[in-house]
């Protein structure tokens, strides 16, 4: 008999605990949680929504208290019961890496991720508020992407300046009669062969006395327009190298599936009210 007692207890105490559950399940406040949460409720008001008018009135005569109708989606997740705005707003925060990642989860976060308004919050982050009157004929998220192809390329002609390579230099430029180049010095070179011997003059400038050590450019201030076979940056180089900064214009033009550059402007920014020591590489 000893040897049953905690036996007794222990069903005792959870056939206590089960009648205790049991009553609470059933009384108005608990079931009100567990109809909110888990369950949908059926129409009650003989319409064909699912209101729950005659449900709520109940509980309001019931509880003294105003019913909410509430009514949560099967497998959501809470994120995708946010209301637009605030899934808009927390998007916001994310950069172009992790949105596009957020965009493979699930189909919802992919309408969630390709939302026009998150892209338009990103493209301000990163780029400029300078165009949030410009409607894209595409949408943010191309629109984003182009922009920042062109910038991408963009760095890459001061690569190529660094390297002094002028065969990179001759497959970055469009090979067409109109293109121009105004170096830091000045001088106006118009036509591919022209731009292309201006480049390889300053390749070669400063071979005797510095050993032509590469220049390495810092830009500042970048600012692109994106049409849809056309484009051009605004901004400031600042060279490594005793000369400059510079005010830099370059226009690229799309064809053939890439960017090509088909005008380059760079003139000193005055400093003290007179142009810094120029480079020809500008």
């Amino acid at each position: 008999m000893h040897a049953l007692r905690p036996i007794l207890i222990a069903a005792g105490a959870a056939t206590v605990c089960s009648l205790c559950a049991f009553w609470a399940v059933r009384s108005d406040p608990a079931r009100l949680v567990f109809e909110i949460l888990f369950k949908r409720r059926e129409p009650r008001c003989g319409c064909a929504c699912c209101c729950g008018k005659g449900e709520g009135e109940r509980w309001n005569g019931e509880m003294g208290s105003e019913a909410m109708d509430v009514e949560v989606k099967e497998g959501a997740s809470m994120m995708e019961q946010l209301v637009p705005e605030i899934t808009t707003h927390a998007l916001s925060y994310l950069d172009y890496t992790s949105l596009c990642r957020l965009s493979m989860t699930n189909s919802a976060m992919r309408r969630a991720a390709n939302d026009d308004g998150a892209w338009k919050a990103l493209y301000k982050k990163d780029f400029t508020t300078e165009q949030f009157n410009v409607n894209p004929r595409n949408g943010w998220k191309a629109y984003y992407a182009a922009t920042r192809a062109v910038i991408n390329v963009n760095a890459e002609f001061y690569n190529i300046i660094r390297e002094r390579s002028l065969p990179l230099m001759s497959r970055f430029w469009l090979n067409a009669e109109y293109v121009k180049c105004v170096h830091s010095s000045g001088e106006l070179f118009s036509g591919y062969n022209a731009v292309m011997d201006s480049w390889a003059l300053a390749f070669n400038w400063g071979q005797g006395a510095g050993g032509g050590q590469a220049v390495s450019f810092q830009l500042q201030d970048v600012r692109a327009r994106v049409l849809s076979d056309m484009a051009w940056l605004t901004f400031k180089a600042y060279p490594d190298v005793d000369a400059g900064p510079f005010h830099v214009t370059n226009v690229y033009e799309f064809q053939n599936g890439r960017w090509y550059m088909v005008h380059h402007h760079s003139s000193p920014i005055l400093m003290d009210g007179a142009p810094n020591q120029f480079n020809f590489l500008g």
